[in-house]
Formats: C-alpha cells, structure tokens, sequence
C-alpha cells in the first residue's frame, strides 16, 4: 500500500472529501456521525458488504452508555435490544461486594453488554442520517500521497478501482489496521499479554431482579457474566495457565465447568442453553502506535490496544472519537493547523491511557491480583467509597486518585498493621504500587518502539462452527 496516481471515481461520484475514515465499525462510524453533524464531507469506507459480529467482549460502561445517550441512539438501541445492568457482584480473591453501579448526571445506565451485530449497524446508521457518506464493499488498498502528504485512499470496489481525495485520512480499522501499515506507523510500548480468554452466549438464563454483571478475580481465575441484548446472558471466562491447551481440547466442557465455578454465574446459568459459538482471544499482546503524522490519523484499536480484561476497547473508541472530532472540527482547513490538532490528539492519547492500560495489565496478570489491591477495595467498601473502584473502568477516577496513600494504608486494615512486620509489608505494597505507576507514565514520555517487522497483534481463537438455530 503506496503512492496512488490512478483510478478516477465513477460518473457522478463524489471523490473529494474532508475527511475520509476507513473502518465503519464503532470507532469510525462514530466519528463518522460526530464529523458529519459538524457539517464536513465524510466518508465512511469498510471492506465488508454487511456489518456482522466481530470480536469483541461487547462490554460498555456507564460513559460508554451515556455517550451513546447524547448521540441520540440509546432509543434505537433499546428497540433493537440492548438492556442495561444496574448492579455489579464483584469478587477480588475472598472479597466480595454486591453494589449498585455510580451514576453520573446524563447516565442511563452502570453497564450493558451489546454483542457488535446488534450495535455497530445503529452506529453506521447514525453516521448515514447524520450525513456521512458510508461506502461498504469498499476495500481500501492504498493511500494517496501529494507533496509528502496523505491526500486520500485507493480504494476497490465491485472490481472497480477509485482515488478519493481528502484533508485528513483516519484509520479506525482495527488492530491489524490496513492505513497503520500504508502510513508507516510504528508501535511502542508493547506488551505480551499473559491470559486467554474466551465467552459466549446463553439464552434462557435466570438473571434474577436486578440486571448485575458479574466479574470474579480470585487465584488464577477470571470470569464475568451478565444480561447481554435481546435476553442473552453472556458467560466469559479465562483458562488457567496450567491448563490452557487442555482446555480447548473440549471448549463447551471447559467454558461450562469454569462458569460452574462462580456462583452467581452458575445460578444464572443452570437452566439456560448456549445459544453462539465460544469466541476466544489468545496470544495477543497491547501496544501503542504513532498516531498521526501529515494527513493521516489511527482511532480505536487501530492506535492502541490493551488487555481485554478491563473491557475498555468500545468505550475508548467512543472516548477517542469524541475527543478527535472537537479536534478535527476546530481546525479543519490548512494542513499545517490540521496536522497540529493530530499531533495533539496523539499526544492526549498516550497521557490518557498509560494508567489504564497498565490498570488492564494487571487485572489480567498470569496468576493471582497483587495482594493489596483486595485489601483495599474491601476497606473502601466498609466506607462506603468503592464507587471510586467501579468508576476506575469508566474513566472516571485514575489510580492514583483512588489508591491514595491514606486511602491504602486505612484499607489495609488494622490486623495487618498490628502483624510483626505488616506496617512494613503494607508500606512496601504502597511504593511498589506508586513506583509501578509512576514509571509507567514516565515510560509514556519517550516511546520505545518494536523492533523488527510489525507482528498482527492479536489471534483469534473460534475453532468451532456457528451453533445451528
């Protein structure tokens, strides 16, 4: 993917544009719709003919919900089927705590899970009422280069090869991002990630009187469960290390004898039938890439990817898409400016998510949580304060707003500090947290790129068909 110099668009086509965002999934034809309700000429391009599931764990927060609110979709989302859950049941190793989700002015709602077939196609909707032109069945395959600018795609469609011309280029498509790679982006920052992890649908599930999610960290386990759309409950659990290849040996058996293992997951659950096929992420790892240069931009995974243990991945594109199109909308025009407002919005980015995607890294750590964090959210609970835990996810509360020395050693809890040595022990689990922090926000400073070719960052893991209807 290159220099382009040929391929007129067809009689009657438009091929100019201001912007021109390739991926039409939530973080393009989100910024599609903001772009478009700014009054720019926009392109929406995917290479798929028809919006389907795509990998995901479906899973959005309260900022992701209210966002979704304030673009005017929630309604048709709700008549689509999406529901939301009110309640969180919360294991951390041998704490646990049933609460209600903070709600914020403008939200409408603590969590939801929507598989993509159900979101995605509302939010390319809302990019084609809002007046964004969304082209599917349109496979881009090169970008246009002027005056060692991006100045636009290649682009195939029906077999037919077309040059459109724009300002500003973004590439909301995804992880193995086809413009990344056309722009010479590098990535920085990465990281293995030490978990697999796997989910599927149930239907016919007992989700009680209240709509809770489920999320259960203890040992070297991991799982979540909660009501999804259209009355599936969704099941997600992570493999042991010592049994990881064993596990996809029987998927159906391992998933059901993991889910078995969380009580409220298994009440759920009991007398309910699976109804999808067992989707798995495996072998990825996170990373950041160079987020903008002259013309070109990355949004969403396509830029930057984390842990999926976290659930954040839609909720950021949201996040991003709304924080690009201010920045877009403010400076469209002179390149110069443009490129500017690009490389700020780079610059935010990698401020913003290096605690987050720290937070995702050790919530999906090989083996057990550090010892303190349990200690702590246990603590904050018994005073009242683990709304500022549930708000870490939702980008409402950093780290280090929440796990603040006071706050840590008044968590611990008085039998630890009284314990020959645990005044020590505790301190010692502070500036280990504070040091681990405090080096990764630095490390953002100054990126340290990857090496060598530029690997696929993430294996799909679905070795079994589509369950038959």
């Amino acid at each position: 993917m290159s220099e382009a110099s040929q391929g007129a668009g067809q009689p009657g086509e438009t091929t100019e544009f201001d912007v021109i965002v390739v991926g039409a999934r939530c973080a393009g034809a989100t910024l599609g719709a903001l772009l478009a309700r700014r009054g720019l000429r926009v392109a929406v391009l995917d290479q798929a003919t028809e919006i389907r599931s795509t990998l995901s764990s479906n899973i959005l927060q309260a900022d992701s919900l209210a966002f979704l609110d304030r673009l005017g979709v929630m309604d048709q989302l709700r008549a689509a089927g999406a529901t939301t859950m009110s309640h969180v049941d919360m294991r951390l190793e041998e704490f646990r705590c049933r609460a209600a989700f903070p709600q914020e002015p403008g939200d409408v709602g603590g969590a939801a899970c929507i598989r993509r077939e159900v979101l995605d196609p509302v939010l390319v909707n809302a990019a084609r009422t809002s007046g964004a032109e969304v082209r599917l069945g349109t496979r881009v395959v090169g970008v246009v280069r002027e005056s060692g600018r991006v100045a636009g795609v290649q682009a195939v469609s029906g077999g037919v090869r077309t040059r459109l011309r724009a300002r500003l280029v973004v590439g909301a498509d995804g992880r193995n991002s086809k413009v990344a790679e056309a722009c010479g982006s590098r990535m920085y920052h990465v990281s293995p990630g030490e978990r697999s992890y796997y989910w599927t649908y149930f239907e016919g599930a007992d989700t009680g009187p209240r709509p809770t999610f489920v999320f259960h960290r203890w040992g070297d386990r991991h799982m979540l469960g909660g009501p999804a759309d259209n009355g599936l409950y969704i099941v997600g659990v992570s493999p042991q290390q010592h049994e990881r290849e064993s596990f996809r040996a029987d998927l159906d058996g391992s998933v059901r004898a993991h889910a078995m293992r969380c009580a409220p997951i298994a009440e759920a659950i009991s007398g309910a039938t699976r109804a999808s096929r067992i989707y798995g992420i495996r072998r990825f790892f996170g990373y950041f890439r160079e987020a903008a240069g002259a013309g070109w931009v990355l949004l969403g995974d396509a830029g930057h990817f984390k842990d999926p243990a976290g659930g954040r991945g839609i909720g950021d594109a949201f996040h991003q898409a709304e924080r690009l199109a201010d920045a877009i909308g403010d400076a469209i025009g002179p390149g110069v400016r443009l490129d500017r407002a690009v490389a700020d919005f780079g610059r935010w980015r990698d401020r913003t998510y290096a605690e987050y995607y720290g937070l995702a890294a050790d919530l999906g750590v090989a083996g057990p949580i550090a010892g303190l964090v349990p200690r702590v959210v246990r603590g904050l609970h018994a005073r009242g304060r683990v709304d500022g835990v549930l708000n870490l996810l939702s980008h409402r509360a950093s780290v280090l707003e929440v796990l603040t020395p006071a706050r840590v050693l008044g968590a611990t809890g008085g039998h630890l500090l009284r314990a020959p040595g645990g005044r020590r022990a505790a301190l010692a689990e502070l500036r280990q947290l504070a040091t681990t922090e405090i080096r990764r926000r630095n490390a953002m400073r100054k990126p340290v790129f990857q090496s060598g070719p530029q690997p696929r960052p993430v294996q799909q893991d679905t070795p079994e068909p589509e369950l038959s209807r």
